[in-house]
């Protein structure tokens, strides 16, 4: 990875750091994770809810983890976030794992 996309992806993890995506549904923790992007300059496009094997969830209940996939202005590359799903006293909770770029 560059250096300026991991520049990019820093602002993006500090955004996650700074306010973390907290919800009472799994659901919303979609809107969530594209309004954090969205505040570093990322426009998600995609979001995948998958199960603990990594293949599209049955639903967003069922999910272990949120993949979404943005991109950042005019640039034709796809940057890609995973997220884990943690559950915790009724409230469910967006954990960073990674990022990375697929460039064309």
């Amino acid at each position: 990875m560059s250096a300026e996309i991991s520049l990019l992806h820093g602002r993006a993890k500090e955004a996650f750091d700074r306010d973390p995506c907290v919800a009472d549904s799994p659901a919303q923790l979609g809107d969530c994770a594209r309004g954090r992007l969205a505040s570093a300059g990322f426009e998600a496009r995609d979001l995948a809810y998958l199960d603990a094997n990594v293949d599209p969830a049955e639903s967003p209940e069922r999910a272990r983890f949120l993949r979404v996939e943005a991109k950042y202005g005019e640039s034709p590359d796809k940057h890609i976030f995973t997220f884990a799903i943690l559950r915790s006293a009724g409230k469910y909770k967006l954990l960073w794992l990674q990022s990375a770029v697929a460039t064309k």
